[in-house]
């Protein structure tokens, strides 16, 4: 809420900032009126009494009316009342030396300056005051000239000329307002599609650290493992077991390179939808035994349907969980918990081994297990807690039926 009053705030500042372009913009339209004006009042002095000064005067002063009609946005910029001040007087100026036309450039001046008010005060008290400032200088044109009898029908005409006016500046500002206010949030969309970019190109290159360090780093230490097997059995003279690890090693590299092909390629190495998740568990744990010789024991649970992402994530996690256990822990047994119930699961995996020190537990360079199951359980939406009790093994504990944050 507070970022939308922020966003609301801003936006009217720069309504109210972009205004005098906006005036500015519309000074074409006045300045055909006034010359408009200008013209049938000059015709009708001409007619009826032509005077070479009294055209003069008017015509200079029109002139300056024009001129400052076209320094408009930079006059009204600091302080406004002058120049609607001005503007007054030499309307009134006007009105007192063209006695033929006085009606004319009264009823078709004061108006449009009324409507410049609208446009430049965002404050009614103020509009008030100049307008009626106006209407002032009006009857005392009247009273000047001696014209009273028609003070009542041209006040009339006056009020109407400027309502319409008024309503014409009004909609034209309205229009105004609508169009920064469309810039504006065109520009905010503008910017949510670079952040959003961003956070993109990020995460993926989060995904696909986590896929490298998921398939090749993964696979590759569980050959090495395999390897060592291989050469501990081969030593002892035990050819036909270390033939048997050969063999799975080559299913295993295969696997491997398959993965690693697909992560590159940004496709998925399982069709998670259609595999048992119960199965690739226990093909896990038993290419983990296998490999390594670790009596694993396996109490497991499932009820109900499990997602993809769950299964996909939940599956390298054990995986992480498993290669840490050997490459570190030196451990004898390893406990593997897992508990599937609507949706939500939670996965402990234990070992009896020398326990993990607490700089294992960073963003050490060259060592991202940790990092990859922290991220993997922040996208499931659940909690990650490591319990290390040296010398007596690690427990890792994932729970994704509430958000708990992440502890060691």
């Amino acid at each position: 809420m507070e970022t939308g009053n922020e966003f609301k705030q801003w936006s009217q500042k720069n309504q109210y900032n972009d205004l005098p372009d906006a005036m500015f913009n519309a000074r074409v339209p006045s300045m055909t009126w006034v010359f408009f004006i200008y013209f049938i009042s000059m015709i009708v002095q001409v007619l009826h009494e032509p005077s070479f000064i009294s055209l003069s005067f008017f015509s200079g002063l029109m002139l300056l009316h024009a001129s400052l009609i076209w320094h408009f946005s930079s006059l009204t910029e600091k302080y406004p009342w002058v120049y609607f001040m001005i503007q007054g007087l030499i309307i009134q100026g006007c009105a007192l030396i063209m006695d033929q036309a006085t009606f004319m450039l009264l009823l078709g001046m004061y108006p449009v300056l009324t409507g410049q008010i609208v446009g430049v005060y965002n404050h009614k008290i103020k509009m008030v005051m100049l307008s009626v400032l106006y209407y002032v200088l009006f009857l005392s044109t009247f009273f000047i000239m001696g014209q009273t009898e028609l003070l009542i029908l041209m006040s009339i005409l006056y009020i109407m000329m400027t309502v319409i006016f008024v309503s014409f500046a009004d909609l034209f500002l309205k229009q105004v307002h609508a169009r920064i206010l469309t810039q504006t949030f065109l520009e905010d969309l503008e910017r949510a599609h670079r952040k959003v970019e961003e956070l993109t190109l990020a995460n993926e290159r989060q995904r696909m650290a986590r896929d490298l360090h998921d398939t090749l780093a993964q696979g590759l230490a569980g050959i090495i493992m395999q390897l060592d097997a291989v050469d501990a059995h081969l030593t002892k003279g035990n050819s036909q077991r270390a033939q048997e690890i050969v063999q799975h090693s080559m299913v295993h590299a295969k696997k491997t390179l398959s993965e690693a092909r697909l992560a590159i390629d940004n496709l998925r190495s399982k069709t998670f939808a259609t595999i048992d998740f119960s199965d690739a568990i226990r093909e896990e744990i038993e290419r983990f035994k296998n490999a390594t010789g670790i009596q694993v024991f396996l109490d497991m649970s499932m009820d109900g349907s499990i997602p993809k992402l769950m299964m996909e994530h939940g599956l390298y996690i054990i995986g992480e969980c498993l290669t840490n256990v050997a490459k570190h822990a030196e451990a004898k047994h390893v406990w593997v918990y897992v508990r599937i119930e609507d949706e939500n699961m939670h996965l402990e995996i234990k070992d009896d081994g020398k326990g993990i020190s607490s700089n294992h537990r960073g963003s050490r360079s060259g060592h991202y297990g940790i990092i990859g199951m922290k991220e993997r359980v922040r996208i499931l939406g659940g909690s990650l807690i490591i319990t290390n009790n040296i010398p007596c093994g690690t427990l890792i504990m994932i729970d994704t039926s509430e958000k708990k944050g992440e502890s060691s």
